[in-house]
């Protein structure tokens, strides 16, 4: 004992040298080091993303008290990340990397406020393809599967190679946003084509249903036929990004979990925390597994797959709601090729001199009304098509498509069939900047073609002279200026008002809709179609009319572009003149052609 206590005083009292270095110097050098800080587990249960704790602007954040609370409470799976918490509150926060995102981090956009689509970790987004990797994990499971297709983007969302993610297992055709169908639309009729076009793609589905996950109509069937082609398996569902999966989960779910229904199961009534829905395409960043199946099995919600050669996935984040419907999509008959080739006509006539009998009374009246000049010459272009040259015309959809009819015959419409935001501009054919310049070429060689500041002004006034009082009416309403008076006094109101605001700008401060004359849309587009080089041609279509007996109007193609709500429909009578047009949208987006959906907008 006395040898201890003396072995531990000289301990205390000796100077140990290391290194050359005595004991008190090493003390002052040792830096004190924190432990490093554990690694969250568990994932957040609205978008399936890995919980972390240390960075705020990327997926899966959370704060570390919060963390430390629920990990003590052993609620782990309770817990909603900081970009969940935004998406719920209508903030539009990207989680995966595409064209949108990278144009930000360009400086396209410029960063805001916190989920306004500008702040955000760029380093932890995902790619398309460690999603796809996701996947292919659960290939091997056996398995329904559920692959949901967007109704309004029926060619954006189908996956043709769904084979390669879901192997043998079987496939139920789910069609959502029902809803956003144009009213009156037959839900069998829309059911027995989308069973048609799958089985055209080579696909067997064991049923097709139609449903809404905002309306729930639909749902019952859904939970019933998923009821008894189950078997005891799990359940996968897997779609497209932005194409509903997590709102259908949702709805799902409430199905199983009322006790009124036929569907109802314990396992479901047990959820109290179902996976997040939002505008934003890529809200689910990883595999959610749902016990709610009493019996066993698991209902997995997806994250969507991302397919580059859809609109949604080039746009800023701050675009894509622009875009999406709201409402029903509503039907719009345009202004046909052959009633735009007619006021040509008119405008001809009336630049050669020769006056329309009785348009001077109604110009004094402040509007013009059918002459019989009109009439004949409307006779004329209907019984001798062949006569003039072929009508055509060229219209902007939304400033994110563009539609030139080089010809067709004298019966043509153009329905388009998409949301109430989507404008849709008609005007005359539209030449490429190829053709202005072999014009200009030949208008050289006679003499020189350049203008002064006031024989352009002078061009102005002689082609506003040209136009029919209605024509000129028109404009004045969009410009929102007064519509009476005389022609040359609505004549003289145009060019003041031109005169007062600059060539590229409107009334209020915004950039013209109008097409410049090389065909791009003008700078008040979108910021990520103007990135990517502006509307360029991507499809050329000659569309044959089939030989079908009668005089009646009939649908016989859609046009549909990948990523964007709704289509056009191409209706005309039976004619040896096919219908030539060329197809233009940002670049990379795809252009389909299908068989007409069976909706009845013309009646004739």
């Amino acid at each position: 004992r006395k040898l201890s206590r003396r072995s531990r005083k000289e301990e205390t009292s000796r100077r140990v040298v290391v290194h050359g270095l005595s004991s008190d110097e090493i003390d002052d050098l040792l830096v004190f080091q924190e432990p490093e800080e554990e690694e969250a587990k568990g994932e957040c249960y609205g978008c399936g993303a890995h919980l972390q704790t240390r960075s705020e602007k990327a997926a899966g954040y959370v704060k570390r008290e919060t963390y430390e609370a629920k990990k003590k409470h052993r609620q782990l799976n309770q817990i909603l990340c900081s970009r969940c918490h935004l998406l719920c509150n209508g903030k539009m926060v990207p989680g995966i990397e595409d064209w949108g995102t990278r144009l930000i981090r360009g400086g396209q956009e410029e960063a805001g406020p916190s989920g306004s689509g500008g702040d955000f970790e760029r380093e932890s987004l995902l790619t398309p393809d460690e999603l796809r990797r996701q996947l292919l994990g659960l290939k091997s499971k056996r398995s329904l599967v559920l692959h949901l297709v967007d109704l309004t983007d029926i060619q954006g969302t189908f996956l043709r190679n769904i084979r390669d993610l879901v192997s043998k297992n079987p496939v139920m055709i789910i069609g959502t946003k029902m809803d956003l169908l144009p009213k009156g639309s037959n839900v069998k009729d829309v059911a027995d084509w989308l069973h048609q076009y799958i089985e055209d793609k080579g696909l067997n589905p064991i049923s097709v249903v139609l449903c809404s996950s905002k309306s729930r109509f639909g749902i019952r069937q859904t939970a019933s036929l998923m009821k008894k082609n189950r078997k005891g398996r799990d359940v996968m569902v897997i779609g497209a990004a932005n194409v509903g999966k997590s709102a259908f989960i949702r709805s799902l779910l409430n199905e199983m979990s009322s006790m009124k229904s036929a569907n109802y199961d314990v396992g479901a009534a047990q959820i109290r925390h179902k996976p997040v829905e939002s505008d934003m395409p890529g809200t689910t960043l990883g595999i959610i597994p749902l016990r709610a199946f009493e019996r066993g099995g698991v209902l997995f919600d997806t994250p969507g797959l991302h397919l580059e050669h859809r609109l949604i996935h080039m746009m800023l984040p701050s675009e894509v709601k622009s875009v999406l419907p709201r409402r029903p999509l509503s039907p719009y008959i345009a202004k046909t090729p052959a009633s735009i080739l007619f006021e040509s006509k008119l405008v001809e006539q009336q630049e050669r001199g020769e006056r329309m009998s009785g348009v001077g009374d109604a110009e004094e009246d402040g509007g013009a009304t059918p002459t019989g000049y009109e009439e004949d010459l409307l006779d004329d272009l209907l019984e001798n098509p062949g006569a003039v040259e072929g009508a055509s015309a060229t219209y902007l959809w939304g400033d994110v498509a563009r539609l030139d009819v080089l010809s067709c015959p004298m019966s043509t419409h153009l329905v388009f069939c998409g949301s109430k935001a989507m404008r849709i501009t008609a005007q005359p054919l539209v030449k490429d900047a190829e053709e202005e310049e072999k014009e200009e070429e030949t208008v050289n060689l006679w003499g020189d073609a350049a203008t002064t500041d006031d024989s352009a002004e002078a061009d102005v006034g002689e082609d506003l002279g040209g136009l029919t009082v209605p024509l000129l009416k028109e404009r004045l309403r969009d410009a929102g200026l007064k519509v009476g008076g005389r022609k040359d006094e609505l004549i003289e109101r145009l060019l003041q008002h031109e005169a007062s605001v600059s060539p590229s700008r409107t009334t209020d401060g915004k950039e013209d809709a109008s097409l410049s004359s090389d065909g791009e849309s003008s700078e008040h587009g979108l910021v990520s179609v103007r990135a990517r080089g502006g509307l360029t041609m991507t499809k050329e279509l000659v569309i044959q009319t089939p030989g079908y007996s009668g005089n009646a109007i009939q649908p016989i193609v859609d046009i549909c572009i990948s990523g964007v709500p709704g289509w056009i429909t191409v209706y005309a009578k039976s004619s040896d003149e096919p219908i030539r047009c060329r197809v233009y949208t940002p670049r990379g987006i795809q252009t389909f052609l299908r068989e007409p959906f069976p909706i009845d907008v013309i009646e004739y």
